[in-house]
């Protein structure tokens, strides 16, 4: 009985972010276009840094990881460019690269915090 009215409470909650992202489909483009910027801003925080250990160290893992970094800053541009000139008509087109650049800027935050510790 208590789960069921709690199960109401959340189908009553979701329904009414359902309604608001079906209202407001830009949030979406907007907020892929805001963790990019972010992702942005991680990686040129991060790429110094593993450029300095590179200059001492010489490896080539390191390497290996500034152009991994340098890949997905371009990837973070693109997509930067691409929801700036093109938007799309509905929310799932946007839903695949917030997902994508939200799980990225973990990951950079990750490195960021690993890397400002050493």
């Amino acid at each position: 009985m208590y789960l069921d009215s709690l199960h109401s409470v959340f189908n009553t909650i979701g329904g009414m972010i359902f309604q608001v992202v079906l209202i407001s489909p830009q949030i979406f483009h907007f907020e892929v276009i805001v963790t990019s910027v972010a992702n942005i801003i991680c990686l040129t925080m991060i790429i110094p840094i593993y450029w300095g250990q590179y200059r001492e160290a010489k490896s080539k893992f390191t390497i290996s990881l500034i152009l991994l970094f340098l890949m997905v800053l371009l990837q973070n541009l693109l997509f930067v460019a691409y929801f700036l000139l093109y938007l799309p008509k509905s929310c799932t087109g946007a839903m695949g690269p917030l997902l994508f650049s939200g799980c990225e800027f973990i990951v950079l935050t990750l490195f960021l915090k690993v890397s400002e510790d050493e």
